[in-house]
């Protein structure tokens, strides 16, 4: 089994056993609901309550309804397990495609190096003959090819300014 990095914890919140989450995990939707496992200091715990407040998320681990129960998990990573996603035929996570090359025109352009969120959408992060970003979307990513660790482009060549 491998573990995902997920999130952190910062600190309690409240007196009935919430802890302050951040995440910027791209499938969320699969992690935050109740009964779903993640690991905190390598051990499992259940989400018991989940909700969003001010950008972050208040979770409740283990039933557990009081500060002092909680303590211990202030400012800690926040860890899930791969198998436990569930994800369908023909989802993945764009973590999967980091090591992938990016060609365009049958030529390589560059290996894919780090995945980058912002508030317009994903960008994918190409070291090549020189370092540039690819927005994640149909205008320039045509096809994922999966058995070659390839990713075919197109309209790529403008932004390697």
């Amino acid at each position: 089994m491998s573990k995902i990095y997920f999130g952190y914890t910062t600190s309690t919140f409240g007196l009935k056993g919430e802890l302050k989450c951040f995440t910027d995990f791209e499938r969320k939707d699969l992690v935050l609901k109740k009964n779903h496992p993640i690991y905190i200091k390598d051990q499992k715990h259940i989400l018991s309550s989940i909700r969003a407040h001010k950008g972050c998320f208040l979770i409740r681990i283990d039933n557990h309804e009081d500060i002092n129960e909680v303590e211990e998990f202030r400012h800690q990573k926040i860890f899930i397990e791969r198998e436990e996603l569930e994800l369908k035929n023909g989802e993945f996570l764009f973590q999967d495609i980091i090591g992938f090359s990016i060609c365009e025109e049958g030529k390589i352009l560059g290996i894919i190096k780090n995945i980058r969120y912002n508030k317009s959408g994903i960008l994918l992060s190409v070291v090549g003959e020189k370092t540039f970003l690819i927005p994640y979307n149909d205008f320039y990513i045509k096809e994922i090819i999966w058995p070659e660790k390839k990713v075919i482009g197109q309209n790529i060549k403008g932004l390697m300014l």
